[in-house]
């Protein structure tokens, strides 16, 4: 990684992204509630249908797809529609290392079909510069301008310049039928010293401006616009693999439907001709307040369509409109990217599953079914939720002394609101409370403010974020650490719940105190917070790539505003 000072650094991350007009997959804003009206497409376009859109990027991969060599971190692909013009995107990304260095490429299916165009730069190199704004999200907000038929896309731009500097950026990006416009917003500089930290903030224009400003700079932009939470689904970018022999019969459901089949719609792999169906990810099963929400989600390979299927405690399946029959108040809706969105569950709803049917042209093939557990949960954990809702309607979210003295998570000062989630961690049937901000800014996105479990009814305490203390969830129910002990010493590490307790995995750290023993390290089957004997020393390459395997891919679930 090339060094600079931070402030070259900044002008010229600032000046490449001057220079980027057309960037619509930085922020892939999936699916709009409510979804704003475009703008008719022009009479002489024909608008492809969905699935021929994806073929024609499938059969565009190469442009786009990023599997080896100097790009062999993790890379991830979403197919979107940025502008509501009709046509598709495709967006793949990585963000690597320890500078949260974020790579991109974005290409559109032409109107006709016969292609796809690049977005960065019809004539120009493709790669974009070496530190897109971090879009690998699975939310991320979109502002609608109904008077003039914009969308507007707000990312963060997050750069480390080592463990005591790190720098972030606000910037708004809009497509419009190909033409993009990048709106530079507010910037936030911080500097870590032995005699605390030292925060300086502008605005576009480079002028001084307090944090007060910065936090509030996306609002202040886009006040009056329509305002909407786009969720992606972003998929691995996997190697190519060989064609498996279809069987000589389609594999037939285990269970027969009692209803006619129901509406499919389309899978986000589509299919290679005579390809078989292949499930290459089944739902998870989940445990559920009543009244909640959650999300399912599969995916196959080669799958023409997908249906999503209810199944109750005997094994009989149902479509989605027989089972919100049967269950009132019950919502369904399967969305983009191969989801299932579940809203408004009753206590009736436990014990049932949900699973995923693929057909394809030669085979069906159906996910594991993932079982339902409904429960009064949020009374459960009422006192720790009880414990938020007073700290923000007092106020007192903004005092870190109040947090301490109350076991609450001083990242709460990051928020303007704050919510609950319920995730099933190690699938023993009790959810874990999951507390997390709403409308964040850049520092506490995605964080896990606190974290609690069930233990003889009573809530038991695994984790709370800190300011150089702080806690993410994956995808794969794994928790991902990092924290500071100085300039000399951070660590990054990766937990599994284990009862009542966060058993450590494996974790990486830098150790520099003048010692003999000052480098990179790589610790495996536990975390300690100092240098022992038997450490792997690695180098600073090795240790970045260590760094992205342990963040993987962060979530947060839905989440049930507090105050």
């Amino acid at each position: 990684m090339k060094r600079e000072n931070a402030k070259t650094r900044w002008t010229r991350i600032a000046a490449l992204l001057l220079a980027v007009l057309l960037l619509p997959g930085i922020c892939a804003c999936g699916r709009a509630e409510p979804q704003p009206t475009p703008a008719p497409a022009a009479p002489t376009q024909q608008i492809l249908p969905a699935m021929e859109q994806r073929r024609v990027l499938e059969e565009n991969r190469a442009l786009w797809a990023f599997d080896e060599g100097e790009y062999a971190p993790d890379w991830y692909y979403t197919f979107t529609d940025l502008d509501h013009n009709g046509r598709m995107e495709v967006i793949s990304a990585s963000t690597q290392g320890t500078g949260i260095f974020t790579y991109a490429r974005f290409y559109e299916v032409l109107a006709d079909g016969s292609g796809v165009r690049n977005l960065y730069h019809a004539d120009g190199e493709i790669e974009g510069p070496d530190d897109w704004p971090e879009v690998i999200r699975d939310t991320l907000p979109c502002y609608y301008d109904r008077a003039n038929d914009r969308y507007y896309y707000v990312c963060q731009n997050d750069v480390r310049d080592g463990a005591a500097h790190g720098m972030s950026q606000w910037a708004a990006l809009c497509l419009k039928d190909g033409a993009a416009d990048w709106e530079y917003l507010a910037s936030r500089d911080v500097q870590w010293t032995e005699t605390g930290e030292h925060v300086t903030c502008t605005d576009a224009a480079g002028n001084p401006i307090s944090e007060q400003d910065y936090d509030s700079a996306v609002e202040r932009r886009f006040a009056g616009m329509e305002r909407s939470e786009l969720r992606l689904s972003w998929t691995v970018i996997q190697p190519p693999r060989p064609t498996p022999t279809p069987d000589p019969e389609p594999v037939p459901a285990a269970v027969p439907s009692v209803t006619p089949p129901p509406v499919s719609v389309p899978t986000a792999e589509p299919a290679a001709s005579g390809a078989q169906v292949v499930v290459t990810k089944s739902p998870t099963s989940e445990a559920i307040a009543v009244g909640g929400k959650t999300w399912f989600i599969a995916h196959a390979a080669n799958a023409l369509s997908l249906t999503w299927e209810i199944l109750d405690p005997q094994g009989n399946v149902y479509s989605l409109a027989d089972a919100m029959g049967r269950h009132p108040g019950l919502y369904l809706e399967a969305l983009e990217g191969d989801t299932l969105a579940v809203s408004k569950v009753p206590q009736s709803l436990n014990g049932w599953g949900v699973r995923a049917r693929f057909d394809g042209q030669g085979n069906t093939d159906y996910s594991d079914t993932a079982t339902i557990y409904v429960g009064d949960y949020a009374s459960a954990y009422a006192s720790v939720i009880q414990a938020y809702k007073t700290a923000y309607e007092s106020g007192k979210n903004q005092d870190p002394q109040y947090a301490y003295d109350h076991n609450l998570s001083e990242i709460m000062g990051y928020s303007a609101h704050v919510g609950y989630g319920l995730k099933d961690l190690d699938k023993d049937g009790t959810p874990e409370l999951i507390i997390a901000g709403i409308d964040t800014d850049d520092f506490s996105d995605g964080m896990v403010y606190d974290l609690y479990t069930l233990y003889n009814g009573a809530p038991v305490q695994l984790a709370m974020s800190q300011a150089r203390n702080r806690w993410y969830l994956r995808t794969d129910n794994l928790l991902y650490n990092e924290g500071s002990g100085g300039a000399g010493h951070s660590i990054c590490s990766l937990y599994r719940k284990t009862g009542t307790e966060l058993s450590g995995l494996r974790n990486v750290y830098t150790w520099f105190w003048g010692e003999e023993s000052d480098g990179y390290y790589f610790q495996e089957g536990t975390v300690a917070f100092e240098h022992i004997q038997g450490d792997v020393k690695l180098s600073e390459a090795e240790f970045d790539a260590k760094v992205k395997e342990l963040q993987g891919t962060r979530f947060l679930p839905p989440l049930t505003k507090i105050a």
